[in-house]
């Protein structure tokens, strides 16, 4: 009795095997990010709660406080440097001072 040569060289135990593996390994992958974003989202919340600010009060203090950020550093930005020399961008993408 013969054989089809693709038995020979595929053993189908082996992959239902990795292939029941893979998908339990999924499941608790999903089960545990789940468990950790609950984890997060319930820490945000205590946090929240403790800041005595609505969620929509804590936005925009953060904005003010990313705009009043953005200001001071243009700012910094555009005031001159000692001794007369001036900013220009250098190829690693920092600023370095050029006289």
């Amino acid at each position: 009795m013969a054989s089809h040569p693709l038995d020979r060289r595929f053993n189908s135990r082996l992959f239902l095997g990795g292939a029941v593996l893979a998908a339990t390994g999924s499941v608790l992958v999903s089960v545990g990010l789940g468990l950790g974003s609950a984890a997060l989202l319930d820490a945000a919340r205590r946090w929240q709660r403790g800041t005595e600010m609505s969620p929509a009060q804590l936005a925009r203090h953060a904005i003010g406080v990313a705009q009043v950020a953005t200001n001071a550093g243009a700012q910094a930005w555009q005031a001159p440097m000692p001794n007369g020399r001036r900013r220009v961008a250098a190829g690693d993408g920092h600023a370095a001072p050029v006289s």
